[in-house]
C-alpha cells in the first residue's frame, strides 16, 4: 500500500487554532525566506523538505476539509496570507504551491469567504487531541492508503473516499482520502445523486456531495436556502417524521426556556427560513445510525444514511419544548413524482451493505 503523510486536526476550537497558527507560520517562513534570497528556497536539506511537505499538505487540507467563515478569515488573516503566496511579486515559491493558493483564493472569494454559509454545530464533541499531552504543533502522521480493491475503503467499498489514521493516544481518526476529491454539496436539487443512494457514515455523504457537513444536520446558505438536512431519531421529542411530511426543528431548539418567543435563530435555522422564502428544494437524508443498535423511526434506514429525495419548506411553526420555551419548527413536504419512500425503504440499504457496516463498526 502507498504511504501518505496526513494532518490530524481535532474538532475543538483550541486544536483548530493551534493548527492554523503553526502551519500559517510555516508558510510565512517560506515566503519571507524567498524574499530574502530572491529565489525559490531550495529543498536541499531535511528541514526545508519538511517545510515544503507541510505547506503542500496544509493547502490541501484547507481545500478539502476547511469550511471557510468570516471569523476564520479574520482570526488567521487568511486573505493576506493566501495572497502573499501567489500574488506578492517578491514571493518566490514552487509553481504548484502558488497555483493551489490561487485556486483556494478564487474559491473562497466566489463564496464571499463563507459570509452566509452554515457551519457545523458548535456542539461537536472535543477531539482526543485537545489534551495537555497533545503536541504543540498540529500532528503530521504517516498513514497507509488502502488499495483500490479494498473491501471497505476501496472504490466499491462502503467507506470509499475516507481513510483511517491513528491520532494522538492511538485514537482512530477518519479523514477524506486525498486521492479522491470530494464533490461539492453546495448545489440545489439531486446533485446527481440517485434516490435511495446509501452512505455508511455522514463523512461518506460529505465526500459524495450529498450533505455538506461532517457533524451538523443542516447544510446550506442563510440567504438562498438549505441544500440538505439529515433526519434521525436524535430529536424525536422535537421533530416529527411522517415520511412524506417532516416537521423539523431548527438548531438549538432544546435550549430555549422563554414561553413567549423562540431563541435566536442559528445559521441552519436561517437557511431553512430562506428555503421557505426562495422555494429552493432541500435534499432530505435519513440516518438510521449504527448497524449494531436498533433504529426507532419507521421511515429511517436500518442503518447508515439514505437519500430520500427533494422536499420543500412550506411552513414555519413555533411549538413548545420540554422546558416550556418556544422553538422554530419547519414543515417540509416531499416533491411529487419521485420514487415512493416505501420502495426506497425496501431496497436501501442492501443486505450486503448492512453486513459490511456492522463488520466495519464491530472492528472499529
Amino acid at each position: 500500500m502507498e504511504n501518505i503523510e496526513v494532518f490530524v486536526v481535532g474538532n475543538s476550537k483550541k486544536e483548530l487554532d493551534r493548527h492554523m497558527k503553526v502551519e500559517g507560520r510555516n508558510i510565512l517562513h517560506l515566503a519571507i525566506q524567498s524574499k530574502r534570497i530572491g529565489k525559490i528556497p531550495p529543498e536541499d536539506n531535511e528541514e526545508m523538505r519538511g517545510r515544503y511537505k507541510r505547506a503542500r499538505m496544509y493547502l490541501e487540507w484547507m481545500d478539502t476539509s476547511l469550511e471557510m467563515t468570516p471569523q476564520i478569515k479574520k482570526d488567521y488573516n487568511m486573505e493576506k496570507v493566501i495572497k502573499l503566496i501567489f500574488h506578492d511579486p517578491q514571493t518566490r515559491l514552487p509553481a504548484d504551491i502558488q497555483q493551489r493558493a490561487r485556486e483556494l483564493y478564487n474559491k473562497w472569494t466566489e463564496d464571499n469567504w463563507g459570509e452566509s454559509t452554515v457551519v457545523d454545530d458548535e456542539s461537536a464533541e472535543p477531539d482526543a487531541l485537545d489534551t495537555p499531552a497533545a503536541a504543540e504543533q498540529a500532528p503530521l502522521l504517516q498513514a497507509e492508503l488502502p488499495p483500490r480493491d479494498h473491501a471497505i475503503y476501496g472504490v466499491e467499498g462502503i467507506m470509499h473516499g475516507v481513510i483511517m489514521v491513528r491520532g494522538v493516544n492511538g485514537r482512530k481518526v477518519y479523514r477524506l482520502d486525498p486521492r479522491f476529491p470530494k464533490k461539492s454539496a453546495k448545489v440545489y436539487g439531486h446533485n446527481g445523486i440517485p434516490l435511495g443512494t446509501w452512505f455508511a457514515t455522514q463523512l461518506v455523504a460529505l465526500h459524495r456531495g450529498a450533505h455538506g457537513m461532517r457533524i451538523g444536520g443542516i447544510s446550506g446558505n442563510q440567504i438562498t436556502g438549505a441544500y440538505s438536512i439529515i433526519v434521525s431519531d436524535s430529536y424525536e421529542d422535537l421533530d416529527k417524521d411522517r415520511g412524506y411530511t417532516i416537521y423539523y426543528s431548527g438548531s438549538n431548539s432544546h435550549n430555549n426556556d422563554n414561553p413567549n418567543a423562540p431563541g435566536e435563530s442559528s445559521g441552519g435555522t436561517l437557511a431553512l427560513k430562506a428555503s421557505m422564502r426562495t422555494g429552493q428544494p432541500v435534499r432530505v437524508l435519513r440516518s438510521g445510525g449504527s448497524a449494531i443498535t436498533a433504529k426507532k423511526g419507521c421511515w429511517l434506514p436500518d442503518c447508515g444514511i439514505r437519500y430520500d429525495g427533494l422536499y420543500r419548506v412550506v411552513e414555519l411553526l413555533t411549538p413548545t419544548n420540554t422546558k416550556g420555551g418556544l422553538y422554530e419548527q419547519f414543515k417540509l413536504v416531499r416533491d411529487r413524482d419521485q420514487t415512493p419512500l416505501e420502495e426506497l425503504i425496501r431496497r436501501s440499504p442492501t443486505p450486503q451493505q448492512k453486513f459490511d457496516l456492522e463488520a466495519f463498526q464491530r472492528g472499529s
